[in-house]
This record gives structure tokens, sequence and C-alpha cells, in this order.
């Protein structure tokens, strides 16, 4: 989900800095791995679950973090997540306000203001 949207909305809008970014040099292995990691911690009972994992065949890492839940002002059930990742020595870390729809999904909180439960 982050890790899908990420690369491609900042490669539409002409963002040149992702190519010097972990996300620039990872497979569809890695993606899938992060996007793993991130929606355990999301899920996970605990706001401050964390996740890391390691790419086996390339050394290429990253941890999640959950960073508190969260309740948007429209309702919602809100998480901060914090992305590490690493690639060919570059590091990145990045951290994202998320919240599940009303259709179960987790997206970026754009725009909405959160209150610590």
């Amino acid at each position: 989900m982050l890790a899908l949207v990420l690369p491609l909305a900042c490669g539409a809008a002409g963002l040149d800095f992702m190519k010097n970014t972990p996300l620039a040099y990872f497979t569809d292995a890695d993606m899938q791995m992060l996007r793993d990691a991130t929606k355990s911690v999301l899920d996970d009972p605990d706001p401050r679950a964390v996740r890391e994992w390691v790419n086996p065949a390339n050394k290429y890492s990253g941890k999640a973090e959950g960073l508190g839940a969260f309740k948007s002002s429209d309702g919602l059930r809100c998480r901060k997540v914090r992305i590490s990742t690493q690639a060919k020595g570059i590091e990145s870390m990045a951290t994202y306000p998320m919240c599940k729809t009303i259709h179960d999904e987790w997206q970026l909180a754009s725009g909405k203001q959160l209150e610590k439960e």
C-alpha cells in the first residue's frame, strides 16, 4: 500500500529526489516485505508494534514501527507508523499517519486531524 503508492506518486510528480532513496533499488520482493511489515504493524493490537525484515537475496532491509493509536476527527481508527529502509548503503526514514477506512483498508490520513486515543 504505502510502499507502492509513494514511488508512483513521486515519479508522477517529478520528484527526482526519490532516485536517491532505498525504494529506487527495491525489487518486487523487497516491496512486498515492506508492505507486509507495515500492514502487520498497522493491524497489530499493540499500537507500538515493530516489524523488521531483511531480504536474504540482496540484504536490503526495513523496519515498520507503530508510534501510537489515534482517532481522526471523523471517527476513523488511526495509527502513525515510522518506516525505515536501507539499500546500497542508503538509509531513509519517514513517518506516516494512516487511518483505517470504513472499507477496512489503511490509507494515508491526508488532511485529517488526529487526536491521541
